[in-house]
C-alpha cells in the first residue's frame, strides 16, 4: 500500500460520510463514558429549568454556551486519556500529569458552568419557593 492509499483509507468520501462518522463519534462517547452522559443528563436538566423558569433568550444561551464548554472539555479529556492509553499502560509521572490536567480543564469548566447557573437561576428560584410558601428543609430552623 503506497502513502496516497494510506491517506486516502481514512478520508471520508462525502458529507453525509463524515456526518455519520460525527454522530457515531458521540453516540459513542454518550453510551460509553459515564461522565459525559451525566454532563448531557445536566444539560438537558438545565435547559428544562431554563423554560419552567421563563429564562430570557439571552440566559439560554449564556448557559448552553457554558455547558457546552463543559461538554466539549469532558470529550477533549477522553479523547487524551483513550490516547495515552494507546500508547502505554504503564504508570508514568508524566502520563498522570497529563490526564490530570486534562481532568483540571474539565473542572475548571464545570466550575464556570456553576457559577453562571448560579447567576441565572438563584433569584428566580427564591421567588419561585418564597411564591410556593413551602420553605425548604435547611431554612426551616432559621
Amino acid at each position: 500500500m503506497d502513502k496516497k492509499e494510506v491517506k486516502d483509507c481514512w478520508k471520508n468520501p462525502n458529507l453525509l460520510s463524515s456526518l455519520r462518522h460525527a454522530f457515531n463519534g458521540i453516540r459513542h462517547i454518550l453510551n460509553h463514558h459515564y461522565n459525559a452522559r451525566l454532563i448531557f443528563l445536566f444539560f438537558i436538566f438545565a435547559i428544562l429549568l431554563g423554560f419552567y423558569l421563563r429564562i430570557s433568550n439571552l440566559e439560554l444561551f449564556v448557559l448552553g454556551v457554558a455547558m457546552m464548554v463543559v461538554f466539549i472539555a469532558e470529550v477533549i479529556n477522553t479523547i487524551i486519556e483513550d490516547m495515552v492509553n494507546l500508547i502505554t499502560r504503564e504508570f508514568h509521572p508524566q502520563v498522570k500529569i497529563i490526564k490530570d490536567v486534562a481532568a483540571g480543564v474539565v473542572l475548571v469548566a464545570i466550575a464556570f458552568s456553576l457559577v453562571l447557573g448560579y447567576c441565572v437561576f438563584m433569584k428566580r428560584i427564591i421567588i419561585v419557593w418564597k411564591n410556593s410558601g413551602v420553605r425548604p428543609a435547611f431554612l426551616s430552623s432559621m
